[in-house]
């Protein structure tokens, strides 16, 4: 199985309409390029199906720690190709989460490029500031933006492997 090169574009929604727009709404260029390796691929492809169809309040993590992100998905019923996630910051074991950010991700599995909008909750930036000192409030917003980008291509490399494309 060969790396696979991946073209992200992004876009910051600030209010409730999500699921409105489409790729034109994105920039031309894109916010990054990352190859994949191939060993991966099924990691990523794991994380997806495991946040799938979650009730509300119960969420998969990435990381065993406390302190992991949470995430719950739901694929669109209209567009196979895309997902919407909703990621929140685990504090505890128990039941306190802080919600973080709701994402839709487009995947284009022809063109190997992922569209990405984000929706921040911005109470979570200051509450997470609140609570932790500069470097851990950094660490924490570090591993979001990293489970973002995880979620993302391996929504990707599933609907490759979907469409026997890998």
């Amino acid at each position: 199985m060969a790396n696979h090169v991946v073209t992200i574009y992004t876009r910051s929604i600030f209010d409730d309409d999500i699921e409105d727009g489409s790729i034109d709404d994105f920039s031309d260029e894109s916010s990054s390029v990352i190859e994949i390796a191939s060993e991966r691929v099924d990691m990523l492809v794991r994380l997806i199906g495991e946040g799938l169809d979650l009730a509300d309040g119960h969420y998969s993590k990435i990381g065993d720690d406390e302190g992991a992100v949470g995430y719950r998905e739901t694929i669109d019923n209209e567009d196979p190709n895309i997902i919407r996630f909703n990621l929140v910051y685990v504090i505890d074991q128990g039941s306190r989460n802080l919600k973080a950010y709701d994402i839709e991700v487009k995947a284009a599995p022809e063109s190997n490029k992922v569209y990405l909008s984000t929706c921040p909750y911005m109470p979570f930036f200051t509450t997470i500031l609140d609570m932790y000192n500069g470097d851990e409030a950094q660490k924490i917003d570090v591993s979001m933006h990293q489970a973002i980008e995880d979620l993302s291509t391996g929504w990707l490399c599933k609907r490759l492997i979907d469409n026997n494309a890998i």
